[in-house]
C-alpha cells in the first residue's frame, strides 16, 4: 500500500511539474510574439506616417495643377522652356 501511495504522489508531482514547465513555455513564447508584434507595429506606424506625408504632398500638387505658377514651373523644369531674353546658366559641377 505504501508503494502505491508513493507512486501516486510521484505521478501527481510529475504531472504538476510538466504542467508548470508547459505554462512557462507558453509565457515565454507569448513574450517573444508580443515583442515581434510591437516591432511590426512601430514599422507599420512609420510607413503610415510616410504615406500620409506623400499624400499631403500629392494633394498640394493636385490643387496647384491648374495655376499659372505651376504651368510655368513645369515648362521651365521639365520642358526646358525660358522667357524671351532670359539666360539660363547650367551648373556643370552638379550631377
Amino acid at each position: 500500500m505504501n508503494k502505491r501511495i508513493d507512486i501516486e504522489v510521484l505521478l501527481k508531482r510529475s504531472l504538476l511539474g510538466v504542467l508548470i514547465i508547459y505554462i512557462c513555455y507558453l509565457f515565454v513564447a507569448q513574450q517573444f510574439d508580443l515583442s515581434r508584434l510591437g516591432r511590426e507595429e512601430k514599422a507599420l506606424a512609420q510607413q503610415v506616417t510616410e504615406q500620409q506625408q506623400i499624400h499631403s504632398e500629392l494633394e498640394a500638387e493636385k490643387e496647384a495643377v491648374g495655376t499659372p505658377e505651376y504651368m510655368e514651373r513645369v515648362a521651365r523644369e521639365k520642358l526646358g522652356y525660358m522667357k524671351p531674353g532670359e539666360r539660363v546658366f547650367v551648373d556643370t559641377n552638379k550631377q
